[in-house]
């Protein structure tokens, strides 16, 4: 019980107007307010059940009736929202691992310079006609992992060398808007850091056009980055050579192998089956 009374004040209603609804069922209690529940259709991908879920849920003339930042444990376990009765469908969203990005009206971007985060959605329209009610959601995975590897700069370098230039990712999206899904447009650059010799990882959002380009620069270039040394056009690699459209519902994660010397490039590319442990929420 303690549970209960402790789930029920964090959604914002008193003990006494819960009592008062539990009454004799011939009463009019259309004014009591329904629970909300969310089920997790794939929950057991997320070992991370620490990750922060973000919920907004609203009528469709824009109100919002309940909402707030919870973790994907507490769903997991049964919390629970109290949203006003009555005849009009409600909308809702939630988010897992926005991380890093901003709010700007209907759109959460990430400023220019840093790196995407990687972003799970989930979105519904549910009646709220009943005492209480379970929306069933499917997180769906708004982000591309890339590992990019460089070979064959060694000619240049010599054996064990840093790969002689800075690496810059930009695209013309910078965010979501997490109740449609629609990529937002907007300036995206991030420089991933070398992790061993000639190997970057970074993360991408669902892209809305075809300016997904990967730049080289000369080392320790600053921004704004001008007079790039080569240019590859990502997002037909992407397309092409790893099938990717940006239209999947779950986005893969991709590896990429550039020969620098013999100007090739290979595309490997795995699909999403858990989350990996790895990724900072």
């Amino acid at each position: 019980m303690k549970q209960i009374i402790r789930l029920l004040l964090v959604a914002g209603a008193s003990l006494g107007a819960i009592l008062s609804c539990r009454s004799l069922v011939l009463e009019d209690r259309s004014w009591c307010p329904s629970f909300l529940y969310y089920e997790l259709l794939n929950g057991s991908l997320f070992p991370r059940y620490d990750s922060l879920l973000t919920v907004v849920c609203s009528h469709p003339k824009g109100a919002k009736i309940a909402g707030g930042t919870t973790t994907i444990g507490d769903v997991l376990d049964g919390r629970f929202y109290m949203v006003v009765r009555g005849t009009e469908a409600v909308r809702g969203w939630g988010l897992v691992g926005w991380k890093g990005l901003t709010r700007e009206g209907d759109a959460w971007t990430v400023p220019i310079g840093d790196e995407y985060p990687p972003l799970y959605r989930f979105a519904f329209t549910a009646p709220v006609a009943e005492e209480s009610f379970t929306v069933p959601v499917e997180l769906v995975k708004e982000h591309a992992k890339v590992t990019l590897q460089f070979v064959g700069f060694e000619t240049f370098t010599g054996a064990g060398g840093r790969f002689p230039f800075d690496v810059v990712v930009r695209s013309g999206t910078s965010g979501i808007d997490p109740q449609t899904g629609i990529p937002v447009k907007g300036p995206f650059e991030f420089a991933p850091e070398e992790k061993t010799i000639g190997r970057y990882e970074f993360t991408l959002p669902r892209q809305g056009d075809r300016s997904l380009t990967l730049e080289l620069y000369g080392r320790e270039s600053v921004y704004p980055r001008t007079g790039f040394e080569n240019a590859y056009d990502l997002h037909d690699i992407l397309l092409r050579l790893g099938g990717i459209t940006w239209e999947e519902k779950n986005l893969p994660d991709v590896y990429i192998e550039v020969d620098y010397l013999q100007t090739t490039v290979t595309v490997s590319v795995s699909p999403w089956g858990t989350v990996d442990l790895d990724y900072e929420f």
